[in-house]
């Protein structure tokens, strides 16, 4: 799918703690805050992206992918869409 391995894919449903690259990591962590309390982010939150060199319109990117992924779940939960096979699998 898209050229993802599936143990990518698998690591992150379980943990993105887990993933081995660490900028991959910080990425996908920051988007999960961003998308689970967005109001409570803190520069503290914003530093391991930064230290990886993202510039401001990374950054504002993946803040826009994370609530694209949070209005995307409300669209499919309010009008009780049926998952993928592929999903159903994960």
């Amino acid at each position: 799918m898209l050229g993802v391995k599936p143990e990518l894919l698998e690591s992150l449903v379980r943990n993105a703690d887990d993933l081995p690259d660490p900028k991959l990591r910080d990425m996908i962590k920051f988007a999960l805050n961003c998308s689970r309390n967005p109001q409570a982010l803190t520069d503290t939150d914003y530093a391991p992206v930064r230290q990886h060199g993202l510039n401001q319109s990374e950054v504002v990117e993946i803040i826009a992918m994370s609530a694209f992924a949070v209005y995307a779940n409300i669209m499919a939960d309010a009008t009780a869409m049926e998952s993928d096979q592929m999903f159903d699998t994960i």
